[in-house]
Formats: structure tokens, sequence, C-alpha cells
């Protein structure tokens, strides 16, 4: 009984102090992270270990196109404050190589901006990977633009490729979503 009388006396006077007309001013913040891009290359998928290594390839290109619906909905663009894409390569493979990402409407041309990062050359099969991280920040006008996004492409460039290159790549990335949605 005295426990109820207590959490009838905390309850009362919890509401006691509310101003109900303040509830307009209420704007909710949340922050959602999604998967973003996540790839694994190993030097086996692109360079052919018959081949002689004194032949060199001068550059190697490996690229990807994949459905991607990057916002979902109006609702998501006009209450979206920004996008972080973080990005952390970790390579073993000794080359650096250059990674770059678009988005394509639904009749597969490219809308706004192309983004080139580049992951730091390891230090070869059986070492510990060299990371290299990176966050792009997608502000409220790029969001805009990129609201008709059905498609996503990915290119990795290497050069100086040879077949007694070894070693793996591992792109990982994230997207997360600030919202900002007013009541």
């Amino acid at each position: 009984m005295l426990s109820i009388i207590c959490t009838a006396l905390l309850m009362a006077s919890c509401v006691k102090d509310l101003d109900f007309d303040q509830s307009e001013d209420i704007v909710l913040t949340p922050i959602v992270e999604l998967d973003f891009i996540f790839s694994k290359f190993d030097t086996n998928q692109f360079v052919d270990p018959s081949i002689d290594p004194a032949i060199t390839v001068p550059e190697v290109e490996v690229d990807d196109t994949l459905n991607y619906d990057l916002l979902g909905s109006s609702f998501a663009v006009d209450n979206l404050e920004r996008i972080e894409l973080s990005f952390e390569f970790r390579n073993t493979i000794e080359r650096d190589f250059v990674f770059e990402f678009g988005f394509l409407n639904e009749a597969d041309q490219r809308i706004g901006p192309f983004f080139t990062l580049t992951a730091n050359a390891g230090r070869g099969e059986g070492t510990t990977p060299v990371v290299t991280a990176e966050i792009i920040v997608l502000d409220n006008a790029t969001i805009r633009t990129l609201a008709p996004t059905k498609r996503l492409f990915s290119i990795i460039r290497v050069q100086n490729v040879n077949s007694g290159l070894r070693g793996i790549l591992d792109v990982r990335s994230k997207g997360t979503y600030f919202i900002n949605y007013d009541l």
C-alpha cells in the first residue's frame, strides 16, 4: 500500500510542472546506422596466377552496380539533416587502391557527386592490414539531389599489377542518417 502511495505522489509531482503548450517545440533527432558497402577483394579474383610475374598490367579495374534506394521515401528526404558515409579499408596488398562510387537514377543516369577515395598500400600477404578510414558527409542539398537514387555503382582501380601480387583488400562502410523531425 505504501508503494502505491509513493508512486502516486511521484507521478503527481512529475505531471504538475508540465506545460502541454510546449509540445509544439518537441523535435525528435534519432540517428540511424545502416550498412552501406561491404566487399572483400582477394588478388586471386583479379590477377591471373599463370601470367609471368615479369609482365605488369598497367591498371586493373573491378566494378559493380547494385540496386540501392538511398533514401526510401520523401519523409527521409524532408527530415534528414545529413548522412555520414564512413569507410574503412583494410589492405594487405602492396598497392594503393582507388575506390570510386556514385549513384544512378531509375534510367541508370549518374546523379549527384562522384566520390573518390584512396586505400593505402598494404605490406604484403600475411601481414597486419594497413587501415585507411574516411568519412564523407552528405549535406541536405546533396541529399535532395540524390533523392531519386535507385542504384549504386562502385569501381576499384589498382595500378601496376602482376601475378606476384598477393593479399586482400577489405572494404567496410556504413551510412549514419541524422534525422531532425518536428512533432
